[in-house]
């Protein structure tokens, strides 16, 4: 893998009423979003809200996510990734299952055949074989999959 100081992603939901109340929240003072009493009692009185809003509209999911390397030379390289499912809860199952797959595949390995060696690493940290591996599983059921464009 190679190191990357300039990631981004953007993260959309529908319905679009959503994505405003998530923008919302970074008005809130970090006193309050640190509170863990807090926070808890907000989710326990907003997820009724939102399971019910999700059976009358879905709960779809959309990501983007861009990533800029520069090489030794200078030479930058852009790719990016776009995903959208049609369930929330399922996606992010689905991409934390992949993650501990490839993790869980690499425990045992002889050093230098694991695509995950020991340690914490950002995705773009790894093997591309270990991010085509997560990226293959996290795919499933997806409606939008695109890997590698330069989308604007």
């Amino acid at each position: 893998g190679q190191k990357s100081p300039n990631c981004s992603s953007r993260f959309g939901t529908a319905p679009l009423f959503w994505n405003y109340l998530f923008g919302a929240m970074k008005a809130l003072p970090r006193s309050l979003l640190y509170n863990r009493d807090a926070m808890q009692n907000f989710s326990l009185f907003s997820e009724p809200i939102i399971r019910f809003v999700d059976k009358l509209v879905g709960a779809t999911n959309a990501m983007r996510v861009d990533v800029t390397a520069t090489n030794g030379g200078g030479k930058k390289k852009k790719v990016t990734m776009r995903i959208a499912h049609p369930d929330l809860e399922q996606c992010v199952g689905l991409a934390t299952a992949a993650f501990a797959l490839e993790v869980a595949t690499s425990v045992g390995c002889k050093e230098g055949a694991a695509t995950v060696p020991p340690g914490v690493w950002f995705p773009v940290e790894l093997s591309e074989e270990a991010r085509e591996n997560i990226l293959r599983v996290a795919e499933e059921d997806s409606f939008v999959y695109e890997l590698g464009r330069d989308f604007q």
